[in-house]
């Protein structure tokens, strides 16, 4: 899988992919306050010193997500989707890494996060990749189940 920082072009397939994840959930809030950061991925990621990478197998998008800068070392990892007919074959580790790896570099030593509870998948995801759970809460009418993780020096270890 090619990683690339988002750029403007890519942004319908990434809407796609992004809208195909959340297919099926009562989000309890419109598409376009879901979205929000999403058609603003250079205010909301890139100009807060976040990361915001596409994955790409050949031309086709099959993976997202990026950071969010909370402060000068915390960040919140948001928006990590993989095309669901590629999920479980290493690009949701590989783009994970590889972000983990940006938010280490760029002087992030803890990073956050929340997903959904229902999704059993991706709560076992995150435990395998060392993230604790810190907490529950909500995403519009979604109980999400809230993550961390202290990032090292071994982040850039593993992503090599």
């Amino acid at each position: 899988m090619r990683l690339i920082r988002y750029q403007p072009e890519h942004q319908k397939p990434m809407l796609a992919l992004h809208r195909s994840a959340v297919e099926g959930f009562t989000l309890g809030m419109s598409q376009r306050q879901d979205e929000a950061d999403l058609v603003g991925i250079d205010e909301v990621y890139l100009r807060s010193r976040g990361e915001f990478l596409l994955g790409f197998i050949g031309e086709r998008l099959v993976a997202m997500g990026g950071f969010k800068r909370l402060s000068d070392v915390v960040a919140e990892l948001r928006r990590m989707r993989i095309a669901h007919d590629l999920q479980g074959q290493g690009y949701g580790t590989l783009m994970l890494r590889e972000l983990e790896r940006r938010a280490f570099q760029s002087g992030v030593r803890t990073l956050c996060l929340d997903t959904a509870r229902r999704r059993t998948l991706t709560l076992e995801f995150y435990r395998k990749h060392g993230y604790q759970e810190t907490g529950r809460s909500f995403y519009g009418a979604v109980e999400t189940v809230q993550f961390s993780k202290t990032l090292d020096k071994r982040v850039c270890e593993s992503a090599a």
